[in-house]
């Protein structure tokens, strides 16, 4: 199973699936949270822009793990988030850095929110298995989209054309990750399970 950036994902839709795909060594495909089409801003609350804007305004070392997690709780982010935050911290000397390239998450947030693989989702390779999960709370995802997913997901395919299946994960907004971690691994367990 491969969890693709943007870049990668933009590489399978506009070249060939099959190629791009096989060269990874990828069958299964998993999508968290991320709708299909360009994301309309209109359609967000502007939490992960804002979690993002809130990281970049930081200092690039803080003093401790529990300094941000109390900074961001301050700040009116959740516990469990300000924790998952917490925890992308190393030690670095007598402080804590990040463990990612932030200005790269960034940039692959933009290019995700710019990204459209419906044409993906419409003819997936043969072999392939895309599994999207939509958080149930998330504020992305417009009543037309899911309809269309839910319709490309029970659509008959025949053997050279690979699946697509939605999954709604209960009682989570878009930090999937966090706000239900054991659904989201009843959701994926089957899928990893699959693989060995």
């Amino acid at each position: 199973m491969e969890i693709f950036e943007p870049k990668v994902l933009e590489r399978v839709v506009a070249g060939e699936p099959e190629e791009e795909l096989g060269r990874l060594g990828s069958k299964q495909l998993l999508v968290l949270d991320s709708v299909p089409g360009k994301v309309n801003p209109e359609n967000s609350d502007g939490e992960v822009e804002n979690v993002l804007k809130t990281l970049q305004n930081l200092p690039s070392s803080v003093p401790s793990r529990k300094w941000l997690v109390n900074h961001m709780m301050e700040l009116g982010f959740s516990k469990s988030l300000a924790d998952w935050i917490g925890s992308n911290l190393k030690k670095s000397g007598e402080h804590e850095t990040w463990a990612f390239n932030l200005e790269g998450a960034v940039e692959m947030f933009n290019s995700y929110r710019e990204m459209d693989y419906w044409s993906l989702l419409e003819n997936p390779p043969k072999g392939m298995e895309i599994t999207i999960v939509r958080a149930e709370k998330s504020d992305r995802w417009d009543p037309d989209v899911i309809q269309r997913l839910e319709t490309l997901a029970a659509r008959q395919r025949n053997a050279s054309e690979g699946t697509v299946s939605v999954h709604r994960l209960p009682n989570a907004g878009h930090w999937v990750h966090v706000d239900n971690p054991k659904g989201l691994l009843d959701i994926v367990a089957p899928k990893l399970a699959s693989l060995g």
